[in-house]
């Protein structure tokens, strides 16, 4: 991978889920660009000292720790508390800034936190902010020798509020929002259910950070797969065909678990609309639109179906790391 040096400083909104790290930039002619890097690391060297031609493997070390990035390995869990302020977190944010091509280059980084953690007794919590944005700024070494990215900005932005900006802008301007918009984010380990009032204050009677989100699936699919099948274990790989396609490989066999697929996604799609109605309540029939937004978005699409309201925007995954981008761009800090 080439090196970069003296570049002009690079601006990233960087949604760093439980899930996959979601990355967004401005491509040289202008239009927003993205990555997506699944959040898949295990602490330990495993013989991975570089990358790997499409940049999905890579070697780390940081607070003493070392750590593997590879789509393929038995990634340790990110369903903790504090994985947001986690050297794997950190490994993971950076590899997704050096997948997308920023080796060497100065990055301004808006970055984001699940409402109930953006927020504490209705204020912003500058607390746990700032340890965040101290995390990220810690040294992480590549194990290949090369030079990881330099974080010369860091700012952090509450998840399903940037869905909005990313909605109402275009990247230079943002329109006015006319009246109340809900917010649903489906993320790997958690959802926000929101409302985002005129002008872009979220409304925090109707807002809620409920524990479901797409990792569920992943659980209870592998779960299901393993008892109708008889196997002790499958990797990460085999469980992303199984989402992907509905088809894995079993001892060199193409077997079908379609079946068990759309059991566990009707199952954790039934938990999400009672738990998006809860939060909603009264405001559902005000809400001028409803945004369907996040990775998780793209396993419900039924979920968007029983709201009149809904909008689900272009590639969902990326919504919150573009209107990070935006909100970053707009904001002239430097």
């Amino acid at each position: 991978m080439t090196e970069k040096s003296e570049l002009p400083v690079i601006d990233v909104g960087l949604d760093d889920g439980y899930a996959a790290v979601k990355v967004a930039w401005y491509g040289e002619d202008g239009t927003i660009r993205t990555l997506s890097v699944p959040s898949r690391a295990r602490q330990g060297s495993y013989g991975i000292g570089s990358f790997d031609s499409d940049g999905t493997l890579g070697g780390y070390e940081t607070d003493g720790l070392r750590f593997t990035v590879d789509p393929g390995v038995v990634g340790d869990t990110t369903r903790f508390s504090d994985y947001n302020l986690s050297p794997l977190a950190r490994i993971l944010a950076h590899h997704a800034l050096i997948s997308a091509g920023f080796s060497g280059s100065s990055v301004r980084i808006v970055s984001g936190l699940p409402l109930n953690r953006y927020f504490r007794d209705e204020k912003k919590n500058t607390d746990l902010t700032a340890r965040k944005i101290e995390s990220f700024g810690k040294p992480v070494k590549r194990l290949d020798g090369g030079t990881p990215p330099r974080i010369v900005f860091h700012e952090v932005f509450a998840q399903g509020l940037a869905a909005v900006v990313d909605w109402l802008s275009d990247g230079r301007t943002i329109r006015s929002q006319d009246g109340p918009v809900g917010v649903v984010d489906i993320g790997g380990q958690t959802t926000d259910i929101s409302v985002i009032l005129p002008p872009r204050r979220v409304d925090h009677e109707h807002m809620a950070t409920r524990d479901t989100g797409a990792l569920d699936v992943r659980a209870l699919l592998k779960r299901r797969i393993l008892l109708s099948n008889d196997v002790d274990e499958i990797s990460d790989r085999t469980l992303d065909s199984a989402l992907e396609n509905g088809r894995i490989r079993l001892y060199g066999k193409d077997v079908s678990v379609e079946k068990e697929r759309e059991d566990a996604v009707r199952e954790i799609e039934f938990r999400l609309l009672n738990q998006i109605r809860s939060v909603f309540g009264d405001m559902l029939p005000s809400l001028d639109a409803i945004l369907f937004v996040g990775g998780g978005s793209l396993l419900f699409p039924r979920l968007a179906k029983s709201f009149p309201n809904a909008v689900i925007p272009d590639h969902p995954e990326f919504a919150n790391a573009r209107g990070m981008l935006k909100a970053l761009s707009l904001s002239g800090e430097r």
